[in-house]
């Protein structure tokens, strides 16, 4: 496996995570068991975060994390892997294409710092700075790693919510930590 310096931060593939129904933890803890079949290897991770929904209202809260991984795969294909994995583990795509509740979510938020257009795929993932459940756990992984892909770093992005009312709570300590 590979150790994660700083200086490796930009030629990582950054993974998001969420889930809120059922047995949340198992769902990551799943997530993290089907990735590693399909040649994505996952460095690190993120503490889990417990969070409300974002974009629609739900009862059931979310549990988020971010995976540090390594892959071979390209951009399009890491997609597509996600999107068989989503569904292996029982996740419905909306028919109306609005967020709802789901086992598991998995989203490419940053790609070894690229910027990718294309009509299935943006990277990074357009809502990367406006979701304090994804700039947590990056700021947590990679800190004041400057992302040329977003003119950024999240030791920065994360001051944009430090008078947040509703403060996310560590739900667990890291499941990967390399």
């Amino acid at each position: 496996m590979v150790s994660p310096e700083k200086s490796n931060y930009g030629e990582f593939i950054y993974i998001g995570v969420g889930t809120n129904l059922g047995d949340r933890m198992a769902h990551i803890r799943q997530a993290i068991e089907e990735l590693t079949l399909i040649s994505i290897d996952i460095i690190r991770t993120s503490s889990v975060y417990e969070t409300e929904a974002w974009g629609f209202e739900s009862n059931n809260l979310f549990l988020n994390t971010v995976f540090e991984c390594v892959s071979s795969l390209n951009p399009p294909d890491c997609l597509k892997a996600l999107q068989l994995v989503e569904k292996k583990m029982g996740r419905k795509k909306s028919l109306n294409g609005e967020y709802e509740s789901r086992i598991i979510d998995l989203d490419i938020l940053l790609f070894k710092d690229q910027q990718i257009q294309l009509p299935e795929l943006t990277i990074p993932h357009p809502y990367i700075t406006e979701r304090q459940f994804v700039i947590a756990p990056m700021q947590e992984l990679t800190g004041s790693f400057f992302f040329h892909s977003l003119g950024s770093d999240f030791d920065e992005l994360k001051t944009k919510f430090k008078n947040a009312k509703n403060p996310f709570v560590v739900y667990n300590p890291p499941l990967i930590n390399q």
